[in-house]
């Protein structure tokens, strides 16, 4: 096994510009007639890596992104609950004080700059920052300051879904030990790479979960033909982010409309055997290969993989070898 090489930050610093250079442990074969140059350097000759600047600004975004979409009204608050979201005024303005005591934020030390980078630097305008009135004087004072997160068009066409059934807590009774989400090879690199299962582009108001409970002799009380599967702890999940509301519908299934971050994952197993565990405790253990990524489980084949099937009717086993080739790539 080859031993781990850790890059100084003085190379970083000094000569990479706050950016990681390409491992040295990853030393995969060009592919498609590219040179390794090609693949190490990327377009135009320019040097490719890991911004370590530009992955903490992603997750800053993406915990303001949920703490914002999470604001609650006044009129929402209820004396007797404890309120874990933060409560805006009726145009969605949050002071950014608040905002950064947050735990979402506060745990990856967020400040102002922060704050004020992530914003600047954005490709897409997702929020937006305004002065309070009188304070010129302390432009750097984050309570001077409010915030909100833009609306989309989405959010005018897609209304909060309702209440379809029972609402679900840690305490409630009959909770399944588990929810599995049931999605393709093709979708579950996407969902992967945006860190959570969303309802996605598709207008869908709500995402569908099967129950499952685990038997003394470890057999599971559901069969599933879905590519990819991937498990949650429901009474875990609903301890951890009490923000996120499950249901329960008439017919048993377990529905949210809120996102579902990985970090509530427990794993994601894939039905092929070859493939196995792909997800687990936080941690990405497999990748689907790309030769499944461009097609569902009912996706059409190329010409040449029918004419494998075909040999496969007829007893030539040379087709079989060669999917098993393509799958390994």
């Amino acid at each position: 096994m080859a031993a781990a090489v850790a890059v100084p930050f003085s190379a970083i610093n000094d000569h990479l510009g706050g950016v990681l250079p390409p491992s040295a442990l990853a030393q995969h074969s060009p592919r498609h007639g590219r040179s390794r140059g090609m693949s190490v350097k990327g377009k135009g000759g320019k040097s490719r890596g890991y911004s370590v600047v530009e992955d903490r600004d992603v997750t800053i975004a993406k915990a303001l992104m949920f703490v914002l979409k999470r604001t609650i009204t006044e009129e929402e608050v209820d004396e007797d609950d404890v309120v874990e979201n933060l409560v805006a005024d009726a145009e969605g303005w949050v002071g950014v004080d608040d905002v950064l005591e947050h735990p979402r934020i506060k745990i990856l030390d967020t400040d102002f700059e922060d704050v004020q980078r992530v914003l600047e630097n954005s490709s897409k305008a997702r929020f937006t920052l305004r002065r309070l009135p009188d304070t010129a004087d302390e432009a750097e004072d984050p309570a001077s300051w409010e915030i909100r997160r833009i609306p989309t068009n989405r959010d005018s066409i897609i209304a909060p879904a309702p209440v379809v059934g029972e609402k679900l807590s840690a305490e409630s009774k009959d909770l399944p030990e588990f929810v599995v989400y049931e999605t393709s090879y093709q979708r579950y690199p996407l969902i992967l790479a945006s860190g959570a299962i969303t309802c996605g582009p598709t207008g869908t108001q709500s995402l569908t979960f099967h129950s499952v409970t685990i038997g003394e002799d470890g057999t599971e009380s559901r069969q599933s033909s879905a590519d990819v599967s991937i498990w949650i702890p429901l009474r875990s999940a609903l301890e951890a982010e009490p923000s996120i509301l499950w249901q329960r519908t008439e017919s048993g299934a377990i529905v949210t409309a809120d996102e579902v971050p990985k970090s509530l994952w427990q794993k994601a197993v894939a039905r092929r055997p070859d493939l196995g565990m792909l997800f687990e405790d936080g941690q990405v253990r497999k990748e689907v290969p790309a030769v499944l990524r461009g097609r569902g489980s009912k996706g059409k084949g190329k010409s040449g993989n029918k004419a494998n099937l075909k040999r496969q009717g007829s007893g030539d086993e040379s087709g079989s070898a060669s999917e098993e080739e393509q799958a390994q790539e």
